[in-house]
């Protein structure tokens, strides 16, 4: 559900005779026409040449507007909690302050992502612990993702600089431009991107 950060869009048309395209659109004139080779194309706009049985195909991905250089690790222990072996904070998002944490395995329960997010106005309610609610953040773990309701910490959590990933084990977040994050576990993901959150 949702999609997936850095994703492209694909989408297919199939003409018979002209297809036409230009700045925002591919113009091919007739079924065995080249595509030309114009600096003034937009990026990430893609033509595959018309198939010489008359039917013309053009096929155009859009290109992800997120940076695709690798993602620089971050040291974990510049987020470690104070007192709390193996758990970690860290800040993603501010106005508003939109927090990370990792939970390490305990008392039965695996490691976990835990970041706040925001979720539609009709959200349903839920029950967490003692609170009852609409969620405000989103759990990852190996097995999936599920919303959840969490508290801000009395001090905002150290800023994760976009272009950045903490790596713990088989879980990782990547902070991206605009107060975005992707984290991702062997079986699941979410995305924060543009104030949207999507999961897997």
């Amino acid at each position: 559900m949702g999609f997936r950060e850095g994703d492209g869009v694909k989408r297919l048309w199939t003409v018979s005779g002209l297809a036409v395209v230009a700045a925002g659109a591919l113009v091919a004139c007739g079924s065995d026409a080249q595509p030309a080779s114009d600096s003034s194309t937009p990026p990430g706009i893609t033509a595959v040449t018309p198939s010489p049985a008359g039917t013309s195909t053009i096929t155009i991905t859009s290109v992800p507007l997120t940076p695709t250089t690798p993602a620089t690790e971050a040291d974990p222990a510049a987020y470690a909690v104070a007192g709390s072996p193996g758990a970690f904070r860290w800040s993603y998002a501010h106005d508003p302050l939109r927090e990370c944490s990792l939970s390490p395995a305990m008392n039965g329960l695996t490691a976990r992502i835990t970041c706040s997010a925001p979720f539609p106005p009709d959200a349903p309610t839920i029950s967490v612990d003692v609170f009852n609610g609409q969620p405000n953040a989103i759990v990852l773990t190996n097995e999936g993702t599920e919303p959840t309701i969490v508290e801000g910490g009395p001090a905002a959590a150290p800023d994760l600089p976009a272009g950045s990933r903490l790596t713990f084990g088989d879980l990782a977040c990547t902070a991206r431009p605009n107060n975005s994050i992707t984290c991702t576990s062997p079986d699941a993901w979410f995305t924060v991107q543009n104030g949207v959150l999507a999961t897997s």
